[in-house]
């Protein structure tokens, strides 16, 4: 390559300008690449943290189900975060899941046993699920009445323990 270098009447000179030149044009090939400008290029797919910001959005304004939608998603790209789990129990609970919501959170603590959302969250949620209970046994009328009441007395106890 020296010897071509020396030959050449424009010298090494030239050589670095066209090897400069040709590194400008792949660096702006590859930013007009990544760039929305091709409209025949497939969309990139979101990431699991895109979908857990938009889920987060979501969740944030009030759209639970959409927010589920999106967690969902997102915990179908990243299956073992601990984050995700606990949101989209959180989403669940919102919505009236409770079953899944436990199911979700649990999933969440065995990935991170110092969760503190996420066991504040199922502590939430166990408090949901034995509302359940009771109103399911207020409609047995009388033949849930003295199970009610046991229910109840140990929910107050509970409670007094705090």
């Amino acid at each position: 390559m020296k010897n071509i270098l020396r030959k050449n009447k424009w010298g090494v000179g030239m050589f670095f300008v066209f090897l400069l030149l040709g590194m400008a044009t792949v660096a702006y090939a590859f930013g007009r690449s990544s760039s929305s400008w091709d409209s025949t290029r497939e969309p990139q797919q979101k990431s699991s943290v895109s979908l857990y910001d938009q889920g987060m959005a979501a969740n944030n304004s009030g759209d639970y189900q959409k927010a589920k939608k999106l967690f969902e998603q997102a915990l179908s790209r990243d299956k073992n975060n601990p984050d995700i789990f606990n949101m989209l129990a959180h989403t669940q609970l919102k919505l009236g899941m409770i079953d899944e919501s436990l199911n979700n959170y649990r999933k969440a603590l065995a990935l991170r046993p110092h969760f503190p959302e996420a066991r504040e969250y199922l502590g939430e949620t166990y408090i949901q699920a034995a509302m359940r209970e009771i109103e399911t046994l207020k409609s047995y009328g009388a033949n849930g009445a003295e199970q009610l009441e046991d229910l109840v007395n140990e929910f107050k106890k509970a409670a007094s323990g705090l």
